[in-house]
């Protein structure tokens, strides 16, 4: 059962596009402490973790024997390292709670990875994945679109009740992370892989992300998607594109001049356009990166209290509570690395960059494959540089399991499985329900 293709290409399917669900929690819940006090939603979760592990684990170990599996899987081997280092760390983490839960998201993120590797082997299957990728950013998108427009209190993306300490079904950075990457996802399918669905999902992603990335208002996703979405366009679009781009520019910056000469808008502190910017913030608020400053300099030491294995996956400080912005609680460090430092001690980061090195240095060689393997790469290359400037700010692909971090691990996959597909000798095999091959 185990060994066969529908079974790897079911729960390949499941995983991509239950595990993003983690991403929503009920409206102002608080921390679940024991399995009694987990809320319907929380076991839905648990259970969506269960079955992604448990059955990709099951579908990995039938297939270990074969070589050519094993030859596709070994790449992954430091990352599953790290995560034994993860789980070792419950020996002396002050909330194995906290820990426990983290490595089990991460334990199901590089089964995801694996799955997805040994489903992924040639141009179709790489179409067929990208396709789902990008079906479920959107879905996510369109979910909490709805879900704002018909409840503005209870999405999440109101910033200004979430500073009152009221939550809604999303965390707006979680929101924006989610449209920025669907953005990106559109345009390189567009432009990059030139899928003949991707012109109506860049049109349709074009108006619900946007829409999804104003009204959760962060600025770094916003800087990431222009960063990266405006590479993209200037290196891979026609001139046809760049032209028209350019001047949508030009026409924007000539209307801001006739309807404000004196540019008002954007430099007097109580226009609208500032303060969605700055979102009431002043600049010293701004210049201390909205409080980060001081989170990042009291994780350092905590740090400093135990260098070598930290305080448990996940735990930013000795006593697993730490008082960042008048609220004590165990606060993530606001940066992927110093996340993982405070928590594995040098001993983890050191498994950590070592697993994201030797990735770099296996799907590195997608650019000397052939034509569909070189276009993949360069669409990894971007979403590097997404991850990058994201990973800045935030735990990103290394925090709580969100749409984010399930694309990453799914690219990782996707790039391993594509790499090593001259190698399979088994008979192709479509994404099903989510093909669209040409």
């Amino acid at each position: 059962m185990f060994r066969s293709d529908a079974t790897l290409r079911r729960l390949t399917t499941f995983g991509i596009c239950a595990l993003p669900i983690l991403t929503f929690t009920l409206p102002s819940r608080w921390e679940a402490v024991t399995i009694a006090s987990l809320d319907p939603l929380a076991l839905v979760k648990l259970v969506i973790l269960l079955v992604v592990f448990f059955g990709g684990t099951a579908v990995i170990l039938a297939r270990i024997g074969d070589r050519d599996s094993r030859a596709v899987l070994r790449p992954l081997v430091p990352f599953y390292v790290f995560f034994a280092w993860t789980i070792f760390s419950l020996l002396w983490t002050p909330r194995p709670g906290i820990s426990i839960g983290q490595a089990g998201g991460l334990a199901s993120l590089l089964v995801l990875a694996s799955l997805v590797a040994l489903l992924t082997r040639d141009r179709d299957r790489i179409e067929s994945m990208m396709r789902l990728l990008v079906r479920m950013l959107f879905a996510c998108s369109v979910f909490v679109l709805l879900v704002h427009l018909a409840f503005p209190d209870l999405s999440g993306l109101n910033r200004r009740l979430m500073m009152g300490g009221n939550t809604g079904v999303v965390h707006p950075t979680a929101a924006g992370a989610n449209a920025s990457l669907g953005l990106l996802a559109c345009v390189l399918c567009l432009f990059v892989g030139k899928y003949t669905w991707s012109l109506r999902a860049a049109i349709l992603g074009g108006l619900i992300h946007g829409a999804v990335l104003y009204f959760a208002n962060s600025r770094m996703a916003l800087l990431m998607a222009a960063v990266t979405v405006g590479l993209v366009l200037f290196v891979y679009a026609g001139n046809v594109v760049r032209a028209a781009a350019i001047s949508v520019f030009s026409l924007a910056l000539i209307t801001l001049v006739l309807i404000d000469p004196s540019f008002a808008s954007v430099l007097d502190p109580r226009s609208s356009t500032v303060q969605y910017l700055t979102r009431g913030q002043s600049a010293r608020q701004i210049s201390q990166v909205s409080g980060r400053e001081e989170m990042w300099t009291k994780v350092w030491k905590e740090f400093t209290k135990s260098k070598w294995i930290g305080h448990g996956y996940f735990i930013t400080s000795e006593t697993g509570e730490l008082e960042v912005w008048s609220m004590k609680t165990n606060h993530p460090a606001h940066n992927i690395q110093l996340q993982i430092l405070v928590s594995t001690g040098v001993i983890g980061m050191a498994l950590f960059s070592a697993a994201i090195a030797n990735l770099f240095f296996h799907l590195v060689r997608l650019t000397r494959g052939g034509p569909h393997q070189k276009a993949f790469a360069a669409s990894l290359a971007v979403f590097a540089l997404w991850y990058l400037g994201w990973s800045l700010l935030c735990t990103s692909f290394m925090g709580p399991v969100r749409s984010e971090s399930v694309l990453f691990f799914a690219l990782i996959g996707i790039g391993l499985g594509t790499l090593k597909g001259g190698l399979s000798r088994h008979r192709p095999v479509a994404v099903g329900g989510v093909g669209g091959t040409r």
